[in-house]
């Protein structure tokens, strides 16, 4: 387990300082981690119940970077953490020291509901046509202005104003990298929570 992990395990732990950011609507209950941009729509294997969850960033005292972003899915305390998988990946037959994950190199992660992340593929499809030769790219285009609400460090991304569908942004860290997601569970194996791990401890 991950030095953030066992820390998220502990409570009145004083290393990480949880910022909560906005809630995250869930429809279609199949939830998605990705670099923004990147469109991998293949969600997590485990389903959760749609609604409207928060969204917490973890920082690091010491280094004031984003170790680690969670999506709270009720107020219990995660005790036992599971690597999160998708269809296909299996835990066991992993390497020693190896993850599942998603790669990043724009510095920026999400949380998404999977159809979100189908009309996120939509918006960019639009700015290509829209903009044509003045279209630099996804980030610069539709992302930009949505982290600069927020100093450039998160930003709540709608990508549909009919049912609320949005996408959560968050920095990654020290940046570009591999990271791996996590469920955590509470004493009675309940899912409270889905964490993605920075490595920045």
């Amino acid at each position: 387990m991950s030095k953030v992990l066992r820390e998220l395990s502990k409570i009145g732990e004083k290393t990480l300082r949880p910022e909560v950011l906005e809630p995250l609507k869930i429809v279609s209950g199949k939830i998605v981690a990705c670099e923004p941009g990147v469109f991998d729509n293949r969600s997590f294997e485990r389903l959760i119940e749609p609604g409207s969850y928060p969204v917490v960033a973890w920082w690091h005292e010491d280094t004031q970077l984003i170790a680690a972003a969670e999506l709270k899915l009720s107020d219990g305390v995660p005790v036992r953490w599971e690597m999160a998988t998708k269809p296909g990946q299996n835990i066991d037959e992993l390497e020693e020291g190896h993850i599942f994950g998603y790669p990043v190199d724009t510095g920026l992660g999400c949380f998404a509901d999977q159809e979100a992340i189908g009309k996120m593929s939509e918006i960019e499809a639009r700015l290509v046509r829209e903009l044509g030769e003045d279209f630099i790219s996804f980030y610069d285009d539709a992302l930009d202005d949505v982290l600069m609400e927020h100093d450039d460090v998160w930003g709540n991304f709608i990508v549909s104003k009919e049912n609320g569908l949005n996408a959560i942004l968050f920095r990654t860290g020290y940046g570009d990298g591999f990271y791996a997601s996590y469920w955590g569970m509470d004493e009675d194996g309940q899912i409270v929570s889905l964490v993605t791990d920075f490595n920045v401890l």
